[in-house]
């Protein structure tokens, strides 16, 4: 049962970057972690990073707030999935 939840995880916090065009892939989530490879636009430089999925809510809502393409309503929902209030 847990495996399931942790797979919903997963699919969710992919949807969340591929919806926001956020320049990340996702490498691994744990329970209340995530670890991305996030491409710097300018750069092109790639960093892993690993963080918990509040930061990353956080770095989701941030790149909303800069005039990224986003769907408010769907992504509230997505982050109330993964626990994380919206």
């Amino acid at each position: 049962m847990i495996r399931e939840n942790e797979m919903l995880g997963e699919s969710e916090l992919i949807r969340l970057i591929e919806a926001n065009a956020y320049p990340a892939r996702l490498v691994d989530s744990g329970v209340v972690w995530v670890e991305l490879e996030i491409v710097d636009p300018r750069s092109k430089a790639v960093t892993r990073q690993r963080l918990s999925k509040s930061a990353f809510a956080d770095l989701i809502l941030d790149w909303r707030e800069r005039g990224q393409p986003s769907h408010s309503r769907e992504l509230g929902s997505a982050l109330r999935t993964i626990g994380i209030a919206a």
